[in-house]
This record gives structure tokens, sequence and C-alpha cells, in this order.
């Protein structure tokens, strides 16, 4: 392994000659852009990167379900393999199998391509057939290879002890081939520190507080007394419980006795259609549901009164959210409004919330004391106001895209004199 020195630029070479980034493939069934979580994080690290040295291995489906949300890198720079989706229970674990059986064409594909375009290392994110893949590209090749993880499922061990077979047998050996890894929390790197023996370096949701600052007003609670609750981003199982409670909460209690400080409604801001979010008990008399490109958030949260932060509280949840870090968190905090966030003390997001105090934490499952972290929100002006100015003060320090992009692609930075490619010979 060469001296990390050697690997590492300063940041006033890469401010003015960022061709001393490496010629990146990522690997991902993804792709950087504006649309959902994972996309949008990686969009905000790319987005600068010299679009003549980067490549994307990918899938049909998202070269043509994103052409629309900007992605990087540009479509000439896509390289496509078949992928199988079937949104059905069972069919989608035959199809979950085809899938792995595609990982020698993907991996031809990027071995072929890594000689013909001169790419010099690897980037990709776990977990899926792309993330096998992509360790095998760099067995072959020996370039080296960088992870980012945001997410964890397949590391949730079973009741046993017991993980995915292919992922235990094959994360350990991505995990330390890595030149660097990343983590979207603390939480996700103490897991991979304690169990792989790795460094993991923290890497939180960046993003453009401008954008958010120039939406940022003051904030009153309304005229008629009624609380103002958004949620923004997909409901799945690592979070929908406690949507549920909230909602029934929202329900139950939205001016209950004629107190009208009680009165509340809730927004999803979802692409979620309403039949499936009433499958999943999130809907009601006083929700309502709603969807929001990407480049309007900011001007949502900055109309409402509350943002709410919601983690599951089921056993069989508590490995993902000890450790994913929802990305909706920068914006949240950035847009200064206050956040209730309902998720158990274990959870990163609580821990993170309540160690830079910037959000309301609820840490048990109990709609009671969720009733009233809301009616506190409603009526406590000063403790809004406590709420916003940590928010703000946090998302200045911790996700600021203009200060984590830059400290990313210097740990990305190789010399040319360092620097190696691949070739069939």
């Amino acid at each position: 392994m060469q001296n990390e020195q050697s690997f590492r630029c300063e940041a006033e070479i890469l401010s003015v000659n960022q061709s001393q980034l490496p010629r990146m493939l990522i690997v991902w069934n993804g792709l950087p852009c504006n649309h959902l979580g994972a996309g949008i994080l990686m969009r905000r690290l790319f987005a600068e990167y010299p679009p003549d040295h980067l490549w994307a291995l990918t899938t049909y489906q998202s070269m043509r379900g994103l052409a629309s949300y900007d992605p990087v890198p540009p479509p000439k720079r896509q390289i496509p393999v078949p992928e199988i989706q079937i949104p059905r229970r069972w069919i989608d674990k035959l199809a979950h199998i085809i899938n792995f059986l595609f990982i020698p064409w993907t991996v031809w594909r990027g071995v072929q391509l890594m000689r013909n375009e001169n790419i010099e290392a690897i980037f990709t994110v776990p977990w899926s057939q792309f993330t096998i893949a992509a360790y095998f590209i760099h067995w072959i090749t020996d370039l080296p290879i960088y992870m980012y993880i945001m997410d964890d499922p397949d590391g949730t061990r079973r009741a046993d002890g017991s993980q995915p077979l292919l992922y235990s047998t094959l994360m350990p050996r991505l995990v330390r081939a890595c030149k660097r890894v990343w983590g979207v929390s603390d939480g996700m790197c103490e897991y991979f520190e304690k169990n792989y023996g790795v460094k993991c370096l923290s890497l939180l949701p960046p993003l453009d507080l401008e954008t958010f600052q120039r939406e940022s007003a003051e904030r009153k609670v309304s005229a008629d007394g009624t609380l103002h609750v958004v949620f923004t981003g997909s409901i799945y199982s690592a979070q929908v419980d406690s949507v549920r409670r909230l909602v029934r909460v929202v329900d139950q209690y939205s001016g209950r006795n004629g107190h009208s400080d009680a009165k509340m409604q809730l927004t999803l801001y979802t692409d979620a259609p309403v039949k499936a979010l009433e499958r999943l008990g999130v809907m009601g008399k006083n929700i309502r549901r709603d969807e929001v490109q990407h480049r309007d958030i900011a001007r949502v949260l900055a109309e409402a009164d509350v943002a709410f932060l919601p983690l599951s509280f089921e056993s069989d949840m508590r490995h993902i959210v000890e450790t994913s870090f929802p990305s909706k968190i920068a914006e949240y905090l950035a847009s200064g409004i206050p956040i209730l966030v309902h998720a158990p003390s274990y959870s990163a997001a609580a821990r993170y919330c309540l160690a830079h105090a910037c959000g309301l934490v609820v840490d048990e499952p109990s709609e009671a004391s969720l009733q009233h972290a809301l009616v506190r929100l409603s009526t406590d002006a000063a403790l809004r106001r406590e709420l916003s100015a940590a928010a703000i003060e946090t998302a200045a320090r911790n996700h600021d895209a203009n200060q984590i992009v830059p400290s990313f692609l210097e740990n990305i930075c190789q010399p040319y004199s360092t620097r190696r490619i691949w070739t069939s010979e």
C-alpha cells in the first residue's frame, strides 16, 4: 500500500487544478442526480468533479428514469448494464437473484471500460450486485477503490447473529480493500470501524446553504393557531411506525376539548400515491399528501412550522436506525424551522440532534409524549427560537457543501507521480 501522504492534495491545488483528481468510474445502480436522497448526496459530492474525469457504470433504468434530474456524469459517459426491477414481493426476490447472475457481465463491462478510458479509480455505494461488481473490478485491475456507505440494511444481523451469505463473505473484503471509506453518520463509522477494523471518515450530508438562506424568513405560528408540520421524502419500513404514531396524534388531538393551540395539520411531501399511504396507515382527516420538486424544498420548509424526522422503534430496524442518517436532516437544519425528532435514543439522528441541541427529541414510542412535544412547539415561542438558531448554526458548521466537498475531493486526489492505469498487458 502506498504511503497515505502520496494520495493527498493540498486544498490550494484543488481550487486551481482539479485535473489532479483521478479518472473515476462510479459503479452503482443509481446515478448522482437531483432525485431521492442517495442520488442527491452523490450529485452534490460530484457536481464539481472534472467532467472529462468521470464515468458511471449503471443501469438502463437509471439512465431513463433519472435523465430529467440533471445526473452526472453526462449521458455519453453513462455505461448501462441490465438490471431487473419487479416491485412485487416474492417476484422481486426472484429478480434479485437474477440480478446477481449479471455480475460477471457487469464486471467485464467495467474492466473493459477501465482499460479503454484509462480510468484510474473506482467509487461505489453499497449494497447491491453493483457493489460486488465494483469489488471484482478492483480485484482484477488492482486500482484504488473508494466507498461511501449511506445505508446498510444488509448488515442487519438475524436472530441467530448471522448475515446474508454474500454480504458476510464479501463486505469485509471490500471494506478492507478500499483506499477510503466514508460513512454518512458517526454511528455508521463507529459500526464499520468496530466490526471491520478500518478507518471510516464521517461524511455528513452537504448542501448549498445559500439556497435555504434566500427562503428563510421569520416564522410564526399560523394566525388560526394551527401547527403546520411537514415531512419530506419516502416513507418505508425504517420509519413508518413513527409516522403512523404522528398521524394518530394529529388526528386524535387536533382541536380536542376546544383548545385551539392543539390544532395540527401534517403534510407528507412524498411521491408515494395516496393509496399506498393508506395501505401504510399514514393518512387521516388532518393529513395532506403532496409532491415537491427538489428545487422547491427550501420554499416548502420555509412555509412550515415544524419539520418531522421519524425513525423506527421496531427491534428489527435497530441496525438501520442506529447507523443511517437521512439526508433530509441537512435540509431541515438549513431551513431554520424547529425539528421534531421521533426516534429511539440509540439512533444516529436522535444522538446528533441532542448533541447539537438542534431538535426536540421524543425518544419513546408514546403518543402522549409526541403530542406533548407538538403542543410545546405550538405554544413555546422561546423554544422555537432556540431550536431554530441551533439548527442554522449546526447546518453552517457541519453541512456546508463549500466546506465538505473540497475536503471530500482532497481525500481522493492523487498526484500524477503516484497514478496507475490498468491495461490487460
